[in-house]
């Protein structure tokens, strides 16, 4: 069993767009949380909050704009939330002629204090919705209007 999550997406947006979308609060509200609060800098702490009660604390591990962007992050998960255990979530962003290629990973299930069974059943929760999360992204990044 892989003990962590990697995608790769197309994006058919400049990279300094993606850049934003990942990094700036008005667009992770729109892929990923629906409160965002977030320092973008290397130990830099935010949060991501869905509702009235489930909320991920992170701190900021990488940012090299506009290539890559990591932080740490508390799953909202009844296996992590509990005891405050991190996953690393890393973007990487290249160019690619006119589109953007992200790589995507959440790594660091390896070190978590559970059993196989729990792990197993963490990533196998993780994995579909970052494939929403990431889709998401994608549209968002192209559906911002390109500066000239």
């Amino acid at each position: 069993m892989t003990e962590k999550i990697e995608r790769e997406i197309s994006i058919a947006a400049p990279i300094a767009t993606v850049w934003e979308v990942i990094t700036k609060p008005e667009y992770i509200r729109q892929w990923f949380g629906s409160q965002v609060e977030i320092d973008v800098r290397r130990g830099g702490k935010g949060k991501l909050i869905w509702g009235e009660d489930v909320e991920a604390p992170l701190e900021i591990v990488e940012v090299e704009k506009p290539h890559l962007f990591s932080f740490l992050w508390v799953a909202p998960d009844e296996e992590t939330k509990p005891t405050q255990q991190q996953t690393l979530v890393a973007f990487r962003l290249t160019e690619d002629g006119a589109e953007t290629k992200l790589s995507f990973t959440e790594s660091g299930f390896e070190q978590l204090e559970m059993t196989a069974e729990q792990k197993a059943t963490l990533i196998a929760n993780h994995t579909p919705g970052w494939d929403d999360f990431l889709s998401t992204l994608q549209r968002c990044a192209q559906n911002i209007p390109t500066k000239a």
